[in-house]
């Protein structure tokens, strides 16, 4: 088995970050990830295989991630593209998987930046094609230039709406709404907590008054209610909300649309790091778990740092500071950087880190996750998109008796398609809280068991050594 001072899983900003600080530092760095390209979703890159004839056109955040990308490789890490890492095992021994074959490599240390996804939110229609993720519609638009619609409806939470927003604006579809689930009442009242960084607010302010000489519509408190039509989307149906987004009834606006956007936030990715045996806590405003960890970001497993959105979405300024700061730290304990110097460079790290935590509450406090959005769906609405399970087959086996996501996911094969429960955990688990008025801490998570992602058979009856 191949031994390596430091892995890296996941090369979008948090992964480029640890991998390119490690290294500087002396640090032979292996640096793993699943797509063709690096720079993940916030820097993600075109094809090699595409082509454009103006660079400008690639958006600041492509140019961005490709100078970073760039400097990576220049500083000589070893990179292994089209890789899944589908399991962590004894804690620090990484398996991952091409389509040919599977190899184990032992790491001194390893530093995880898995990312999240888009906290998938089952309401009638969400099967619709039509119906897509913010994140899926930033992927077609950045990584391949491509319009999810012409007519679009954009439903969600979150800065990440006028970002959207702004992408299809500029390329040339109209956006007939936008619809914030929060209440945003008292903005006001953030306005000297926001002045630090005003960077943030400028560009924020810039898209909006962009996308409203569109005349998009902007909505705040209100949340999807359906997506309609038939073999795909025609239009949707939003409603008023109250403050914890359960929809108000009475209250319903229709568009017409050919393409529905729903970004409710982001989910971060826990498979790789609950394999490694790290303990994670449930944070209420961001409606999910996220990992225990040090101011070094070291997880409960020493020698595992956990980095970027996987341990707790917070943007890609965030992202960039924890990778470098755990790259920091694996340089300290692999005792390339020691004493003052390490020590000023992490207090510097730290203080920057920590002037970022300001926007990020301010964020965490006005797009405050509301768990009445499970309330959408009704009994005949799709949960398990992978095994075509519905939400009255989940609510029957917990009628039967079952109050933990395993147990309804051994009666109802809820969670055991292709994405391994990505798409219906959450859901799942407020629909068991909702059921047995129990707090959703209780319906638990998906156990993860390796492959953490689909494997072929090819390459697993094929292990190097």
């Amino acid at each position: 088995m191949r031994t390596a001072d430091c892995v890296v899983v996941g090369g979008g900003p948090a992964g480029l970050a640890a991998a390119r600080t490690a290294a500087r530092h002396g640090v032979r760095v292996l640096l793993l990830d699943e797509n063709p390209e690096l720079g993940g979703q916030y820097y993600r890159q075109m094809p090699a295989t595409f082509a454009t004839p103006d660079q400008a056109t690639l958006g600041k955040e492509s140019v961005e991630g490709r100078r970073l990308i760039d400097e990576v490789r220049a500083l000589g890490v070893e990179l292994r593209l089209d890789s899944i890492v589908w399991g962590i095992f004894d804690q620090r021994i990484v398996a991952l998987a091409t389509r040919e074959e599977t190899e184990r490599i032992a790491a001194r240390t390893l530093i995880l930046a898995p990312g999240a996804y888009d906290r998938p939110v089952p309401f009638p229609g969400w099967t619709l094609p039509g119906v897509i993720t913010a994140g899926g519609a930033q992927n077609l638009m950045k990584g391949y230039r491509v319009l999810p619609g012409r007519h679009v409806l954009i439903a969600g939470s979150g800065p990440l709406l006028l970002v959207v927003a702004h992408y299809l604006v500029s390329g040339g579809a109209h956006v007939a709404g936008i619809c914030e689930a929060s209440s945003m009442r008292q903005i006001w009242r953030y306005a000297h907590r926001m002045l630090p960084h005003l960077n943030f607010v400028q560009q924020g302010y810039r898209n909006r008054q962009e996308i409203k000489r569109g005349g998009t519509r902007f909505l705040t408190g209100h949340v999807i209610r359906r997506a309609v039509g038939g073999p795909e989307v025609t239009g949707a149906v939003v409603s008023r909300c109250d403050d914890e987004w359960r929809p108000v009834g009475g209250t319903e606006l229709h568009f017409d649309v050919d393409t529905v956007i729903v970004g409710y936030g982001f989910v971060s990715s826990l498979e790789l790091p609950r394999l490694a045996g790290c303990e994670h806590r449930y944070e209420p405003e961001l409606g999910g778990y996220v990992p225990i960890r040090s101011r070094e970001m070291e997880s409960t497993v020493p020698g595992v740092f956990i980095v970027g959105d996987g341990a707790g979405v917070a943007g890609s300024a965030v992202a960039l500071e924890e990778g470098h700061a755990a790259g920091l730290a694996v340089a300290n304990r692999l005792e390339r950087l020691l004493g003052r110097d390490y020590s000023r460079e992490a207090s510097r790290a730290r203080g920057r880190l920590l002037h970022l935590a300001g926007f990020r509450r301010v964020m965490d406090e006005l797009y405050r996750f509301g768990p009445g959005l499970y309330t959408l769906a009704e009994e005949q609405t799709t949960l398990c998109r992978c095994e075509e399970v519905a939400v009255a087959e989940a609510l029957e086996a917990v009628r039967d008796g079952a109050t933990h996501v395993n147990e309804v996911k051994a009666w109802t094969r809820v969670g055991m398609g292709r994405c391994q429960g990505r798409m219906c955990g959450p859901a799942l688990s407020h629909l068991i809280a909702r059921a047995t008025g129990k707090p959703v801490t209780e319906a638990g998570i998906f156990t993860p068991r390796p492959p953490a992602k689909p494997v072929p058979l090819a390459a697993l009856a094929h292990e190097t050594h």
